[in-house]
Order: structure tokens, then sequence, then C-alpha cells
């Protein structure tokens, strides 16, 4: 990681990502198709969610590369993103095309450590959630489901969570409490 500030621009969207998960986008707006042009000599962009007050001195984004591209069936661009690391959002200003930009440094995070203890209840289902949404399975063509890390931070951004909940995993809570808050959802549905 490094602590050097970084000037990149802003996607606002309502959605949870931690290091190491990716997502699809549609983007169809001048302003974002622009920022996808940026994309590659800045190394990506952030996403960060309308539900943040824009002067929070806390407010964070998902810092994400393009690791895929193309059109949907209605000619539509559809990427798709990986999260990088999670960054603290600070001076935000717009460019003339009302696109926003923001100084941002990367956040350590819980979500980005390894190890091989098991939980077998939450792998497993998890990846029985892969093999049937075929979307979500083919955009995790190397699913980590042995890393407990990995596997609790897929939960998290795929559980209907209200964000407000998600959002105390990125600052405040530890990585043992969301793996209690997403065991506890899933062994019920069990």
């Amino acid at each position: 990681m490094t602590n050097k500030t970084i000037n990149l621009p802003i996607f606002p969207l309502d959605i949870f990502l931690l290091p190491g998960g990716i997502t699809r986008l549609r983007i169809f707006e001048a302003k974002y198709l622009k920022m996808v042009g940026l994309s590659s000599t800045l190394g990506g962009f952030i996403i960060s969610s309308n539900k943040q007050d824009q002067g929070d001195s806390s407010r964070w984004g998902s810092w994400v590369e393009i690791v895929n591209f193309d059109n949907g069936e209605d000619g539509v661009l559809e990427i798709d993103v990986k999260c990088k690391s999670l960054v603290h959002l600070s001076i935000t200003e717009s460019d003339i095309d009302n696109l926003q930009f923001a100084d941002v440094n990367e956040i350590s995070h819980w979500s980005e450590k390894n190890s091989t203890s098991d939980l077998i209840l939450l792998s497993e289902s998890l990846l029985s959630v892969f093999e049937n949404n075929a979307l979500l399975n083919n955009l995790y063509p190397n699913k980590l489901t042995s890393n407990p890390y990995w596997v609790v931070s897929r939960w998290l951004e795929l559980l209907p969570i209200p964000f407000d909940v998600k959002n105390d995993f990125v600052f405040n809570s530890s990585y043992m409490e969301a793996k209690k808050l997403v065991n506890s959802i899933i062994s019920k549905e069990m």
C-alpha cells in the first residue's frame, strides 16, 4: 500500500465493494464514459456511495480497476471492475463536465489478509450462490473460498444488509464482528 495522495475520478454509486470484490457496471453518461477513458492512465477510479455525507471526514470509497469491458445487448458499455483497495476521500472537485475527482489515500483493511482457517458453512453456501448465478460465477473465475477473509467479504457485499450497517465494517468493526453477522444470517437461512 502506498501512503501518497492520488487524485482520481469518482463514480457515485450506492454499492459496497471490498478489496477483491468484482462487479459489473453499465456506463452511458458522457462524463462517466470520460472517466472510463481516464481510468487506464490514472490507475482506475473510485466508487463511493451517495449515502455518505459529502463533508464527512471518514468518507471512503472502493478504488477499482477495469478488468473487462464489452457492449451489452442494448449497446450500452458494460465494464467489470475489481476493487484494488479502500481509500479515504478528501478534497473533492468537479471538472468542466461535472465529473467529480477526489484526493484519496489508501486504507488498510482486514479483507486484504490471507488465511487458511476453515469456514465450511459460509464457503459452501457462497459457492452455491455462485453456481446458481451465471453472471456472478463468471465475474469470479478465481474463487478464494479457502480464505475466510475473502468469503466474509463477498458475503458482506452480497447480503441485503443496509449500507450503514455494512459501512461499520470499513472503519469501526473487525473481521470477527463481520464474520459473526454473516454467520448469523446464513445459518438462519440453512
